[in-house]
């Protein structure tokens, strides 16, 4: 197999891959979010084990001097913080701070919220929380340039990064989803079915005119912790009813997205971000032709678009450890590893391209303000002589 310094070839690496985790509480939730964070670094990586997770970075590596792009990875259902490690070192290599927080109900270890509606709009929430908290936090806010913030979303992520940049999803869409779909769509299973016939209820479709500003049932209303605007870091966007929107996100990226369903033309109007779509080939959770085919149909900009060949829907995480392999093999796709690495390179070069095109390398430092003067003593005039 190849090595991981192959695998990393084609990658445009300047940087070291450095690595610190953080915990943020939301006391309006009550909900935590564990959030690892990659940073381009000096110091050399090395081998770390982290849970179940081998990693290959300078863990509390000092920071290159510098503002660089941040981005935010909304993992995949049933994932983690971790769940995609290799593409958060390999953009740290290329320049970018990332930030992959770890989703409330929606993980390796608590999928209570999976196909509810709040499997969507808590999401945003996390995300937003988590730009802010890395904003002020001494550690990270010096290393990030807040006028150039991205998500890359995976699988139900890929909704979260859409409801950021703007959509607003119609819960109405899913009623003849499965009519239209092929045999075996988790989507269609009886017990999804049973909670996602809640989202009707929770996301109305779009009402143009007097009601377009009436608050939907079900989001999240803006917390003061998650979306205050911090002084020169822009605010996110505060329609009522675009209240999962946040407008410092300037470029997302969709990775085997899902929830395509309830996203029509109408909803996507006000997109107008960038917007990259990786579709997974072979992918039998999120099938494309009602998900990232539909989106990219319906976006009112094209967006830019790349076939991962081969990929199964997690093939597009990093390789499982055995701890998670033995436990839940289905979440650990069905490539080998081979495989799974050449799928990576494709993937971890679209995204670098994408948000370089987009948000840009990594600027100067902030300039230090000169020291002020030192205070000048002046000696009162001799007195005059008579």
């Amino acid at each position: 197999l190849p090595t991981m310094q192959e695998a990393r070839a084609d990658e445009p690496a300047s940087y070291q891959p450095g690595f610190r985790t953080m915990g943020i509480w939301i006391p309006e939730t009550g909900e935590r979010l564990d959030v690892a964070v990659w940073y381009p670094s000096v110091r050399a990586p090395s081998e770390i084990h982290l849970g179940d997770w081998t990693l290959d970075v300078a863990r509390g590596g000092k920071e290159v001097p510098g503002r660089f792009p941040l981005l935010v990875i909304s993992h995949c259902t049933a994932g983690s913080r971790l769940a995609h490690h290799d593409t958060a070192e390999a953009l740290a290599r290329a320049g970018f701070v990332v930030a992959a927080p770890t989703h409330p109900g929606d993980n390796s270890n608590d999928t209570s919220s999976l196909f509810l509606p709040e499997q969507l709009t808590a999401r945003p929430r996390h995300v937003s929380t988590t730009i802010s908290k890395l904003l002020l936090a001494p550690e990270t806010a010096p290393m990030i340039d807040p006028a150039r913030i991205g998500v890359i979303g995976f699988g139900t992520g890929g909704a979260t990064a859409l409801l950021l940049a703007g959509a607003r999803p119609d819960g109405t869409r899913y009623a003849n989803y499965c009519e239209r779909t092929t045999p075996g769509d988790p989507y269609c299973t009886k017990w999804a079915a049973e909670r996602l016939s809640r989202l009707p209820v929770a996301l109305r479709p779009l009402q143009p005119g007097p009601g377009d500003n009436e608050p939907v049932p079900g989001a999240p209303t803006a917390s003061p912790a998650a979306h205050a605007p911090q002084a020169g870091q822009g605010s996110p966007a505060q329609s009522p009813q675009a209240t999962m929107a946040d407008a410092r996100v300037r470029a997302v990226a969709l990775v085997a997205p899902g929830y395509g369903m309830l996203f029509p033309r109408a909803s996507l109007a006000r997109v107008t971000v960038p917007v990259a779509i990786l579709k997974a080939d072979d992918d039998e959770v999120n099938r494309a032709p009602l998900h990232a085919d539909a989106l990219r149909a319906a976006l009112p900009r094209p967006p830019e678009f790349t076939v991962l060949a081969g990929a199964d829907h997690y093939a597009l995480m990093a390789a499982c450890p055995p701890a998670l392999q033995r436990d839940l093999p289905e979440l650990c796709g069905g490539v080998d590893e081979e495989t799974r690495q050449a799928i990576h390179r494709v993937l971890n070069a679209r995204l670098v391209r994408f948000f370089l095109s987009t948000l840009g390398e990594a600027g100067p430092p902030l300039p230090v303000p000169p020291p002020e003067p030192e205070p000048q003593i002046r000696q009162a005039p001799p007195p005059a002589v008579n």
